[in-house]
């Protein structure tokens, strides 16, 4: 991948969110707290694949501008959201984020709680100003956003990212509920029981990780004016390549450090939860990462746009150091 090209695509979607964020006059300190969560580093990847495959389906720049763009911000804001109250003392209380000390840390823990659910709010905010927008409202442009932010709700929601913190947070699973394939040739030596939890734990990454990745591809083919089948493979991509994102990040956890990933290593284990990489090994868990970034990179050829950049940026995940 070209690293300036995605650098450059990171520093687009930093401008965008700095003109969407409330300016800290406007409501004082929640307002800077909710600006030092979102600009507190962070790899945009979520916005950045929901603009190209925006760009996919649509080139027309005012459109992009007056209905992708208040979804990059949203997206974004229920990102930083998500990890704000992750980082809380009642979930995995961590206390470094990006290199920087977590939002409870720097603000407070009720300041921290608050900036969360602000960023959620506004996200959807964001999204609302487009009915400010009477050319927009209109025509079938409206019928896109609709569509679309019913995805985003949904993905984030009790059924999504939220609920995957719940299976997180409680540890409680039925057995035979939870069916992830796993390639045969990946030998594992487990008994059912954890083979069990094995399926439970994906089951926790694809809500908690792959929900907000199937939104990004889904929202910018849907605003683009994307066919259901087109976004069904995107879906399917999403799921795939936040699985493996996922596992990426399990195996980071084990191998790198505090410096190098500018956030707390072992919080899973120091919290009593077991990783997907903690539970087959290192060797293991790299072929799972493969071979679900190669099922996200089948899904996304069978759209058929020929998306270089993309399917660049998927096959960078699976080597990422941080």
């Amino acid at each position: 991948m070209n690293g300036n090209s995605l650098s450059l695509k990171i520093e687009h979607v930093n401008e965008i969110l700095k003109k969407y964020l409330p300016g800290n006059d406007d409501c004082g300190k929640i307002c800077e707290a909710m600006s030092y969560s979102v600009l507190n580093g962070g790899k945009r990847l979520r916005a950045i694949m929901l603009l190209e495959c925006f760009r996919m389906f649509s080139n027309d720049e005012k459109l992009e501008s007056d209905i992708a763009e208040p979804f990059v911000a949203a997206i974004e804001f229920i990102h930083a959201y998500s990890l704000v109250h992750d980082d809380l003392p009642a979930m995995d209380n961590d206390v470094l984020r990006r290199g920087k000390p977590t939002t409870h840390v720097a603000f407070g823990h009720a300041m921290g709680l608050l900036a969360g659910d602000a960023l959620l709010n506004y996200a959807f905010e964001c999204i609302g100003k487009i009915s400010e927008n009477t050319e927009i409202m209109e025509n079938s442009y409206s019928t896109r956003v609709l569509k679309a932010f019913r995805v985003l709700s949904v993905k984030a929601g009790y059924s999504g990212m939220i609920g995957g913190q719940v299976l997180d947070t409680t540890q409680e699973y039925t057995p035979g509920t939870y069916n992830f394939f796993i390639d045969p040739s990946i030998q594992l030596e487990f008994n059912d029981e954890e083979i069990e939890r094995l399926r439970y734990t994906l089951r926790i990454y694809e809500l908690k990780t792959s929900c907000l990745f199937e939104a990004a591809l889904m929202c910018g083919a849907i605003l683009g004016g994307a066919g259901e089948k087109d976004i069904e493979e995107l879906e399917k991509a999403g799921r795939a390549l936040g699985l493996a994102f996922q596992i990426q990040d399990d195996i980071l956890d084990m191998t790198s450090d505090s410096a190098t990933l500018g956030k707390s290593v072992n919080i899973d284990e120091k919290n009593g939860k077991k990783t997907v990489a903690r539970m087959l090994g290192l060797d293991k868990s790299e072929e799972l990462v493969k071979m679900y970034t190669a099922m996200a990179i089948n899904s996304l050829s069978a759209v058929g746009k020929d998306d270089k950049f993309l399917l660049k940026l998927f096959e960078s995940l699976i080597f990422r150091k941080l």
